[in-house]
């Protein structure tokens, strides 16, 4: 396993990685689901473990333009925590946030809870900063939305850590809200959910 720092040192690590023909495994949370974590067994070359645990800092926030730069191996909830000494957050929820990063969500296109107020990941994303190996690329943006040509963040959100080394992130913030307010519904069995979820009008509770 190696831990990596900064954009310089992803960067250096793959460039000695295709020198000596070494697999490199991006690790944020170890929290996915679709297997992209286990490896092939007859990969004959040496596999290197890229633990991003310590690349988490919040770079900057800009309150006028309501974003954050923040280093991509950040945990959900530390992420959080530390927008909220800013008077803002990122409101992206999936049930790992406790554990999974940020650099996960991008690389896994993830999905939360609160997607209907905030988005999904790809909806927060203005910028992506990855460490590749034919070079460095980030789309040059400093305002949350560009609305003139093609999405070229389409082939990272999602890639599974097969493109590269996700670094840094530019991420729209919104203001913390005043309350929250936590509700539930209780189901008397699993037949009577599962009908509600089909019909808005089920009158079964």
């Amino acid at each position: 396993m190696v831990y990596i720092t900064s954009h310089e040192q992803a960067e250096h690590l793959i460039e000695c990685a295709k020198r000596f023909n070494v697999v490199l495994i991006p690790f944020g949370g170890g929290t996915n689901v679709t297997e992209s974590l286990m490896l092939n067994p007859e990969e004959k070359r040496s596999i290197v473990s890229v633990d991003m645990t310590r690349m988490n800092k919040i770079k900057w926030v800009d309150k006028s333009n309501m974003m954050a730069c923040i280093e991509a191996g950040i945990i959900g909830k530390d992420m959080e925590k530390e927008l909220s000494k800013f008077g803002v957050m990122c409101g992206h929820e999936p049930d790992s946030v406790e554990f999974s990063s940020l650099g996960g969500w991008v690389s896994t296109r993830a999905s939360g809870m609160k997607k209907n107020k905030y988005g999904n990941i790809d909806d927060i994303i203005v910028s992506i900063k990855i460490a590749t190996p034919i070079g460095t690329f980030q789309k040059n943006q400093n305002c949350p939305r560009v609305s003139s040509g093609p999405d070229i963040h389409e082939f990272i959100l999602g890639h599974e850590g097969n493109f590269g080394i996700i670094t840094e992130c530019i991420v729209k913030v919104r203001p913390i809200p005043e309350k929250k307010v936590y509700e539930s519904v209780l189901f008397h069995d699993f037949e009577v959910g599962i009908k509600f979820m089909y019909d808005s009008t089920c009158e079964c509770i």
